[in-house]
């Protein structure tokens, strides 16, 4: 039996058990990305991993946080955009959606030397 005092009221509450509190709820879940940062020219690939711990449910959604930001598959296969920028990918946990965390995509455009007449 569990019993709760508020400024001088007693409520009693005889259906709670305290063996039925939810552990994986308490649980500390946290979500690892990897490579953190990351440099690629326009257009090329690369490919992420996330690790989930602390939830049974180990999957992630991955997501491109800004728009036109390139693009991410399911399995967290990444291609950068034809703009050069900085870019946030982002695997967010499926079993407890309020945890994420992100890897940062530097793009760089090739920049191609614009060729230099000689006069003699």
């Amino acid at each position: 039996m569990l019993r709760v005092v508020f400024v001088g009221a007693v409520i009693t509450c005889t259906s709670l058990s305290l063996g039925q509190v939810n552990v994986q709820a308490l649980a500390n879940v946290t979500v690892t990305i990897t490579p953190l940062k990351v440099t690629l020219f326009a257009g090329e690939m690369q490919a992420f991993v996330a690790t989930v711990d602390g939830a049974s449910d180990k999957s992630v959604s991955w997501a491109v946080e800004e728009e036109d930001g390139g693009s991410i598959t399911d399995s967290g296969v990444y291609t950068a955009p034809k703009i050069q920028g900085v870019y946030h990918i982002t695997a967010t946990s499926k079993g407890k959606r309020q945890t994420k965390t992100f890897a940062t995509v530097t793009v760089l455009t090739y920049c191609d030397p614009i060729p230099v007449a000689f006069s003699r």
